[in-house]
C-alpha cells in the first residue's frame, strides 16, 4: 500500500470524529497557550506514546506488537502514528475526548485485549 493510500484509508475512520479532530489540531497548534492542566495532559500522553511498543516507529521492531498481531508493523507513512487506530500521535494526544488508540485493537480483538496507556479527560 502506498503512503497516499494509507492516508486516504483514514478518511472513513476520521469523518465521524471530525469535530474532535479539529479541536485536537487547534490544541496542538496552540499548545503553549492552553491552560497548564491541559498542556500537561497532552505532554504526558506524548511521552507515553513515544515509548509505546505500538506506535508506528516502535511497532516495526516491537516483539510485543509481533506477539500480539503475528507480524511486525509495516507502513509507508512518515509521521509518528498509532499502529492500531492510525491517528497521528500529535492529533490523538491533543484530543481531550480521545483514549489510547489501543481501544481500537481491543474493540476488534475482545479475547486479546491490552491495557490502555491513557484515558480521556473530558
Amino acid at each position: 500500500m502506498s503512503k497516499f493510500s494509507e492516508y486516504i484509508a483514514l478518511i472513513p475512520k476520521g469523518l465521524p470524529n471530525s469535530i474532535s479532530i479539529v479541536k485536537a489540531i487547534i490544541n496542538d497548534v496552540t499548545l503553549n497557550s492552553l491552560p497548564e492542566e491541559t498542556k500537561e495532559i497532552i505532554i504526558k500522553r506524548r511521552v507515553i506514546c513515544n515509548g509505546c511498543p505500538f506506535n508506528s516507529k516502535n511497532a516495526q521492531t516491537s516483539e510485543e506488537y509481533k506477539e500480539l498481531t503475528g507480524q511486525h508493523y509495516s507502513t509507508k507513512r512518515e509521521d509518528l502514528h498509532c499502529s492500531f487506530c492510525g491517528c497521528p500521535m500529535t492529533t490523538r494526544t491533543s484530543s481531550m475526548k480521545s483514549v489510547c488508540g489501543a481501544e481500537v485493537w481491543n474493540n476488534s480483538n475482545p479475547t486479546k485485549t491490552i491495557e490502555l496507556k491513557w484515558k480521556a479527560k473530558i
